[in-house]
């Protein structure tokens, strides 16, 4: 992961969308995608990035939750394979308010830092981007362009504020 594509975001945001920038709770010093924490749906359609604080909070709990309720027949994959248990290398990266995560699978094998989300109710599970760098590119060329991500979500900003209109 590096800080362009969020330093490019981050900048973006302060210029087109100052109602959504000024939800941005990240210390000064953040680097990475932590620099745009707090900043309310950013990610389609509901995701918004957590703080690192937030986020080791989170991965120990749901780490904690899996280990309590294991899954005896969900063996470990190499990174990008699902999982029914919210495994240690799965670094939460984005929230929803409601437990559910996107996580970068930090496991070993040649989709390591794939970022999935993570539905805790259900298990539910979906490989979503390839890495945070290629998300948060993403994420900026739909908002530049008023472009598509994930195939489903368009993107504009309506009244200085990022929305996310789903398409199909």
């Amino acid at each position: 992961m590096t800080d362009q594509p969020a330093a490019l975001l981050h900048e973006w945001l302060r210029v087109h969308a100052p109602v959504t920038f000024e939800t941005l709770t990240a210390r000064p010093d953040a680097r990475g995608i932590w620099m745009l924490s707090g900043l309310r749906d950013l990610i389609p359609p509901m995701w918004e990035p957590m703080t690192p604080e937030f986020s080791a909070e989170q991965r120990a709990w749901l780490v904690e939750l899996g280990e309590r309720s294991p899954h005896p027949d969900d063996p470990d994959g190499p990174a990008g394979t699902p999982s029914a248990g919210f495994r240690r290398p799965f670094v939460p990266i984005a929230s929803n308010g409601s437990g559910d995560v996107l996580y970068v699978d930090e496991r070993p094998g040649p989709e390591s830092g794939c970022v999935c989300q993570w539905w805790h109710d259900d298990y539910l599970w979906a490989k979503l981007w390839p890495s945070v760098d290629v998300m948060l590119t993403d994420v900026l060329r739909a908002l530049e362009t008023g472009g598509v991500v994930l195939g489903k979500y368009r993107a504009q900003v309506l009244d200085g504020e990022v929305d996310w209109q789903h398409v199909g």
